[in-house]
């Protein structure tokens, strides 16, 4: 639900970017109105398994055709697949599929591994929607008056 960059693989999970052996990192973004679906724009594959595979790894952008997308390729030890879709606004996105992770032989990072992942699943604080169940009265009544009651509902 958070927009920006977030880091989906890291394989070994404690591994910096520069000594990954696999890092999937993905750019978020909020497509058409201000809180409507997020969407992944840009997929980065990087890591010395991708450097094997593709020399500088792999690069998707949303925006850029599907050539060579939709099929699994493997790098290292995991299959992964990158889908070009688009919604009936046209808005662009992409989808990204991985298999095998187990097979790593290590702990695996990032948001699809086992980083925590509640901070960015959050409805930002300016998306929320808020309704007031108060009643509207005729004439002013002080809110410490008995009978004076407030409930606000938070929708995610």
């Amino acid at each position: 639900m958070m927009p920006g960059k977030h880091v989906l693989l890291r394989v070994p999970r404690e591994s910096d970017a520069e000594y990954a052996l696999l890092r999937v990192a993905a750019l978020a973004s909020r497509l058409g109105a201000q809180c409507e679906d997020m969407y992944f724009t840009e997929l980065n594959i990087t890591g010395s398994w991708a450097y094997a595979q593709q020399m500088g790894g792999y690069r998707f952008r949303a925006q850029q055709g599907p050539s060579g997308s939709g099929k699994w390729f493997a790098v290292g030890k995991v299959g992964l697949k990158v889908v070009h879709g688009h919604t009936e606004a046209g808005a662009q996105y992409l989808n990204f599929f991985v298999k095998h992770l187990g097979r790593t032989g290590f702990f695996v990072g990032g948001l699809l591994g086992e980083d925590d992942h509640s901070g960015v699943s959050e409805l930002p604080a300016n998306c929320r929607k808020h309704m007031s169940l108060q009643k509207p009265r005729a004439h002013a009544r002080s809110s410490s008056s008995p009978g004076a009651a407030v409930a606000v509902a938070t929708f995610a």
